[in-house]
């Protein structure tokens, strides 16, 4: 691992980018341009060796590079691994991501119970392509647990959360030649472990797949182009629905 620090920390809070590759840094660097409250929280970047970062450095407050094990989306598991000390609290946010409004609260809640993240639109974890085939494996029943989205994790930076991730990236390793999503060995993890996070609204990891809206949208999780009317409604109920670049209203 090399860390490369750009600037002095300055802040307790930070907000961490896992991306590799030109697509995905120019997707970050989009997401901190056109994201509200970011400048709010030191910026960090875990990356690998082979990526170019020195256009997008002076975005961040740290880059980390990473000699990774897996590729894809398990690399994410090894990430985490690799997450700086010195934050109390920490966000991570997939690339394709876009900040509305103020997240505070999501920093606030993962301080009290260590983790805080919203559920999954596939909430299902054994129906969550094939997936039941590893909770057998691991003796886990197939009840119909609960899924959460990896795409945006608040969390305290502590020795407990990082048991949590060690034990993600193992699972990971375990199974990486059956099954390459690292979001279902996350929720895996914390069943395992015992571990209950604190469970976000979706407002805080809305996918734009047209789930019903009651509210403010906080966090916009899409490769597709948020709404610019998503926020703006005279009553919360009935609720709207939002799709990339379409909001649609009740009546």
């Amino acid at each position: 691992m090399k860390l490369g620090l750009k600037r002095a920390q300055k802040k307790s809070r930070c907000i961490i980018f896992i991306a590799w590759g030109r697509n995905f840094l120019q997707q970050v660097s989009f997401c901190i341009g056109n994201s509200k409250f970011i400048s709010d929280y030191d910026l960090i970047l875990i990356t690998d060796y082979d990526t170019d970062t020195d256009e997008y450095s002076h975005l961040f407050s740290c880059i980390i590079q990473v000699d990774f094990q897996m590729d894809g989306l398990l690399r994410k598991t090894e990430a985490f691994q690799n997450i700086p000390k010195n934050y109390r609290t920490c966000l991570v946010l997939d690339s394709d991501t876009l900040i509305l409004k103020d997240i505070s609260y999501g920093f606030e809640v993962a301080e009290e119970h260590l983790i805080s993240v919203s559920p999954a639109p596939h909430y299902s974890l054994d129906y969550f392509w094939g997936f039941d085939g590893i909770m057998k494996q691991e003796g886990i029943k197939c009840d119909g647990q609960l899924q959460y989205n990896t795409g945006v994790i608040f969390f305290r930076n502590c020795r407990k959360v990082r048991q949590i991730f060690r034990l993600w990236r193992d699972l990971a390793l375990r199974y990486k030649d059956q099954y390459t999503n690292d979001q279902p060995f996350f929720t895996l993890a914390m069943l395992l472990l015992g571990f209950n996070p604190h469970t976000l609204s979706i407002s805080y990891n809305y996918r734009g797949f047209g789930d019903s809206i009651s509210g403010v949208v906080r966090i916009w999780h899409s490769h597709g182009k948020v709404p610019e009317d998503i926020n703006v409604f005279d009553k919360p109920w009935p609720p709207r629905r939002a799709w990339p670049s379409k909001v649609e209203r009740p009546g």
